[in-house]
């Protein structure tokens, strides 16, 4: 609790210099949401053709910060309407879902991979990663943003921090080896504390600049890519969720248009929609391991760059420590120095730590539809439910007449 007292009090500068900024990302965010629920409609209403063309539609850059970070154009659905839903296409679903079911994975997995990779090979095998199935696109999609997002957060604790650590102390060193320091501030302290004074500085001064590259381009950029994935991922699964429905509705219905004498049209097609539904339900659940796979390595992999930013940061404040002893600087201008550091290290590790949950802030999951909200299991019950009891009904009509 002190703790956090503490360090609220230390960056209440930098946060309010940073409301601003987010006023603008905020003015962003919206934008982007507003295009892309544009984009989601303009997409529904495109042709077959158009969606199974290029993945990906030209954008221009969205601000300066994109050259710093890596920002990639929203994606464009592959996902077949279910007003095109055809019974050749349910046909091609069914056997889609005849070779999931068949699918032999190992039970023996490799031991010489993250668990996640092994994962992620199943996950591309159940969904034809290999094959000519309409899942490649998302698959590719969400490996492409899995890498610029972790790029980015990459580039921000890995380079960023620690090198504006380097940059900023190893000037603030170089004034005070060369004399610079003294001839600015000489007129206003004794040297020693001139030279004190300089690192303080410093210290403040690199942690308003890691305060500002997190807050403008890095945060920016992330959010953009988070919502443009968000609107992607939110789009693909309610077009699987409609599918789904008309799948099941032509299940339910696809013995009213036929007769006796076409009992073989009539299992042929009655087999293909119900393995048809059967395929897009599972398809909902495998997207959503694939999301998951996905978000756990961002998660881990932000994790692993922050311990590493905190330790190069650490190895470059040894180094100007170490030069500090090696020319002989006062005990005063080296505690000075030691205190603007471990200030610098403890807040630009506490401002990088929220990189970590900025996508659960920017996602709406809630707003997908989930593979538990489709109700596969009331599906089966009642469309079983309702052949059983339509068969006892004629049963029984033929033996009164």
């Amino acid at each position: 609790m002190i703790l956090s007292q503490i360090f609220k009090i230390l960056t209440y500068p930098f946060r309010r210099l940073a409301r601003l900024l987010r006023i603008g990302a905020k003015e962003t965010g919206r934008t982007a949401r507003a295009s892309a629920k544009t984009s989601a409609g303009a997409v529904a209403k495109a042709a077959p053709d158009d969606l199974l063309g290029t993945e990906y539609h030209e954008e221009p850059p969205a601000g300066m910060e994109a050259a710093l970070f890596k920002q990639l154009p929203r994606p464009r659905l592959t996902e077949r309407s279910a007003s095109d839903l055809t019974l050749e296409q349910a046909t091609s679903y069914a056997n889609d879902a005849h070779a999931f079911y068949q699918l032999k994975f190992p039970l023996f997995a490799r031991g010489d991979f993250f668990y996640e990779e092994v994962e992620e090979e199943y996950l591309n095998a159940a969904l034809g990663y290999e094959g000519d199935s309409i899942d490649r696109r998302f698959l590719e999609v969400t490996t492409l943003f899995r890498q610029a997002l972790n790029a980015n957060t990459r580039r921000m604790l890995l380079y960023w921090t620690p090198g504006l650590f380097l940059l900023i102390f190893g000037a603030a060193f170089w004034a005070v080896q060369s004399g610079i320091s003294f001839q600015l501030l000489e007129t206003y302290m004794p040297v020693g504390r001139a030279s004190s004074a300089l690192y303080i500085v410093a210290a403040f001064v690199s942690i308003a600049f890691v305060f500002l590259v997190y807050s403008w381009p890095y945060k920016v950029v992330q959010q953009r890519n988070l919502l443009n994935l968000d609107n992607y991922v939110t789009s693909k699964f309610a077009r699987i969720n409609n599918n789904f429905q008309v799948a099941k509705r032509r299940a339910l219905n696809v013995e009213r248009d036929k007769r006796m004498g076409q009992r073989e049209e009539l299992k042929d097609e009655a087999g293909s929609w119900t393995l048809a539904y059967h395929w897009f339900a599972m398809r909902l659940m495998l997207c959503e391991l694939v999301i998951r796979n996905k978000f756990y390595q961002v998660r881990r992999n932000t994790t692993l760059y922050w311990v590493s930013g905190i330790v190069l940061t650490f190895a470059f404040g040894a180094i100007i420590f170490a030069a500090l002893l090696a020319v002989g600087a006062a005990k005063p201008v080296i505690s000075i120095y030691l205190g603007a550091a471990v200030t610098y290290l403890i807040i630009s590790a506490g401002i990088m730590r929220r990189a970590t949950g900025m996508m659960f802030q920017v996602l709406e999951a809630n707003e997908w539809s989930r593979f538990h909200l489709i109700g596969l299991d009331t599906t089966i019950r009642d469309h079983v439910g309702e052949d059983k009891l339509q068969i006892v009904t004629f049963r029984d009509r033929n033996r009164f007449e």
